[in-house]
């Protein structure tokens, strides 16, 4: 049975965060923690939040978020929720951010140790304090979704939050956060809002909703990733770009697949997640070459493609070329890494949950050969 998930309530387009305070007055919150990370705050965007929220001078700010989130910095994030008697969350910034956001709003009703709703997301209770997300890069769409990822220390692979009760509350998407966003994190997320479409697409839940969905955020994330890249400035691109992410993260719901498994096999590195698994997509979409039914076809029609019986190497070559015009790397090996142990990354990535939901799931030989593949 297709189900339609319960989402937050959304707010797109230029200008919706000045909604932010009267959502806060909605839900009782008169002393939100801002939750960030150090570059945003530097950039002025955490003060530019706070100033929003209808209660700045009540509100208290914590930028320690890393690029990769760990258990240590939630942890941390806690410590200034409670110094400053807040009691709501407003998650300013990227999928680490965001997902941190859900971690700590679990943490802040109910205490106790993360690894342990990390462990079993069964223990999460229904009745959680406020969260508010505010995406400021286009691509992970986790300011929709019900989960995320936090590694138990800095180079561990991320364990998956998993809980329909993490998931926010609101989340205000205005593209005009996005404006600044350099033009190498522009493209590696917004290449990730693609893999997410694409790949709860493919899933083997049927869910025409969703799935309609994720065809038109594939056809907007192709459309605008490099103008966005390009311009910076280009305000229907980033417009764009925010949908295509926000329609993402909406499919992932669906499920996601291998390319997100293979981005699990390399995350004993800091290595940002978004860079990952486009580059791990080529090799994905040449193996699901010939599945049977329409859905390749399908999706290399969103993309501009011949819908054809070649259809997961055109969109193979096709990922590549938008890849090499944005200046993304070809393999993980031009990212850095250095590691060569097959078989741990194989069993990594074979072991991950994201397969569940995969249209031909790949066996361990079949991931020790994509990731020699991956690697280059």
């Amino acid at each position: 049975m297709a189900l339609l998930p319960g989402l937050p309530d959304v707010h797109f387009g230029y200008g919706v965060l000045a909604e932010l305070a009267g959502e806060l007055e909605r839900r009782g919150v008169v002393r939100p923690l801002i939750l960030t990370d150090a570059v945003l705050a530097r950039l002025g965007v955490a003060e530019r939040v706070r100033a929003a929220s209808g209660c700045a001078e009540a509100a208290s700010v914590f930028d320690g978020i890393a690029e990769n989130p760990t258990i240590a910095g939630v942890d941390s994030a806690l410590l200034a929720y409670r110094a400053g008697a807040c009691d709501g969350i407003v998650a300013v910034g990227g999928g680490s951010v965001l997902d941190s956001g859900k971690a700590l709003r679990i943490l802040a009703r109910q205490g106790g140790r993360l690894i342990d709703y990390l462990l079993d997301p069964a223990l999460i209770q229904r009745d959680l304090v406020a969260l508010i997300t505010i995406p400021t890069t286009a691509g992970t769409g986790a300011e929709v979704t019900f989960g995320g990822g936090i590694h138990p220390q800095a180079n561990a692979p991320a364990l998956g939050l998993r809980s329909v009760h993490a998931r926010p509350d609101v989340a205000l998407c205005d593209p005009e956060l996005t404006l600044t966003l350099p033009p190498r994190l522009t493209a590696a997320t917004g290449m990730d809002a693609l893999t997410h479409c694409v790949e709860g697409y493919l899933s083997t839940r049927d869910n025409p909703p969703l799935q309609a969905i994720a065809l038109d955020g594939i056809a907007r994330a192709v459309r605008y990733v490099g103008r966005a890249t390009a311009d910076g400035q280009d305000r229907e691109a980033r417009a764009g770009m925010l949908m295509a992410a926000l329609q993402g993260g909406m499919a992932i719901w669906n499920g996601l697949g291998p390319i997100h498994s293979l981005s699990m096999a390399f995350g004993d590195s800091p290595l940002h997640h978004g860079t990952l698994v486009t580059v791990a997509m080529p090799a994905v979409m040449r193996y699901y070459d010939g599945l049977p039914g329409r859905k390749l076809q399908h999706v290399a029609a969103a993309m501009g493609l011949q819908a054809d019986r070649d259809a997961g190497a055109r969109i193979a070559a096709e990922v590549e070329r938008l890849n090499a015009v944005l200046g993304l790397p070809a393999s993980v090996r031009a990212l850095g890494y250095t590691k060569s142990d097959i078989g741990r990354m194989a069993a990594e990535a074979h072991r991950a949950y994201f397969n569940l939901t995969a249209p031909r799931q790949p066996t361990l030989a079949d991931f020790e050969r994509l990731i020699v593949e991956v690697l280059g």
